[in-house]
């Protein structure tokens, strides 16, 4: 039986309950963290737990909690269900929502199970994506946040996959190429390396994060700028970066073929860069593809 962390203790996984008027329930006010673990530690935990009382505190949450013990409830879990490598999620809601914001506690959620990579094929061969009919709007108060409001998210994921891709980009309204549904995006124009900047606005990923840094190390040109549906399909190299994909490959947006529709160097150069970063923060014999 798995095992879960709920507020303050474990329970076994079919036991774990929320209140029926607990924020996140019933109005999807709540947070979550996806994490990669490797040799029984969190990837970049820091940068995550970062990143979540940054947004807790901007959409005034109200994260009354020590990061200690976020960091402590995440390891019991990993201990609990015996897992070395795995895919862990953390969770916080804003909890009941008939509490006074004096005594309101969050409702804290932490999960995990075996970390299941993507097939090796789509790091070989690559992916095909295609352009999200929906539109990223910057002035959504969530829009740069890793909120529980997912669902359109799921919508737009559900859709490439009925395409036969495996992810969906996402525009904002005035055209500028935003991330996808999961993951943020990559470009190579011209040698150099492109990414749309926080403020288009996109989520501060963590493995964008990290990409940045390999790229800084190996004397890269990484520049953020507003990018466009041209530059998109002008570029030599399309990729993809969250924790849990590292460096994906595209080589086709929807009927378009990216440059010679192989996966490229610089894709390459990344992904390898990052999985020593892997390496480097949790040790050796990380799970690859």
């Amino acid at each position: 039986m798995a095992k879960v962390f709920l507020n303050d203790r474990l329970v076994d996984e079919q036991d774990a309950a929320v209140p029926a008027n607990d924020g996140g329930l019933l109005y999807g006010s709540g947070l979550f963290e996806t994490m990669r673990v490797c040799n029984h530690r969190v990837f970049m935990l820091e940068d995550h737990l970062d990143r979540l009382f940054s947004s807790a505190k901007r959409l005034g949450m109200g994260l009354e909690v020590e990061r200690d013990f976020l960091a402590d409830a995440i390891g019991q879990v990993l201990r609990a269900n015996n897992l070395k490598d795995a895919r862990c999620r953390l969770t916080v809601t804003s909890g009941s929502i008939y509490a006074d914001d004096q005594v309101r506690r969050p409702t804290i959620l932490v999960a995990a199970t075996a970390l299941e990579t993507y097939p090796t094929a789509y790091y070989q061969k690559g992916i095909k994506v295609i352009l999200c009919p929906y539109r990223q709007n910057p002035s959504d108060p969530l829009t740069g946040h890793k909120s529980t409001s997912y669902m359109a998210r799921m919508l737009a994921l559900r859709l490439a996959h009925q395409a036969g891709a495996a992810e969906a980009l996402w525009f904002t309204p005035d055209g500028s190429l935003a991330e996808g549904c999961v993951s943020n995006v990559f470009l190579v124009c011209s040698g150099r390396l492109l990414t749309p900047p926080l403020s288009t606005p996109v989520l501060p990923g963590i493995a964008r994060k990290v990409v940045a840094r390999v790229a800084s190390d190996q004397c890269m040109e990484l520049t953020e700028r507003r990018l466009t549906i041209d530059d998109l399909l002008s570029a030599e190299e399309v990729f993809l970066t969250n924790v849990i994909m590292r460096v994906m490959p595209v080589i086709a947006v929807e009927r378009h073929t990216v440059a010679d529709g192989k996966v490229g160097p610089v894709a390459r150069q990344m992904l390898a860069g990052f999985d020593r970063e892997i390496d480097r923060y949790c040790g050796k014999g990380h799970e690859g593809p």
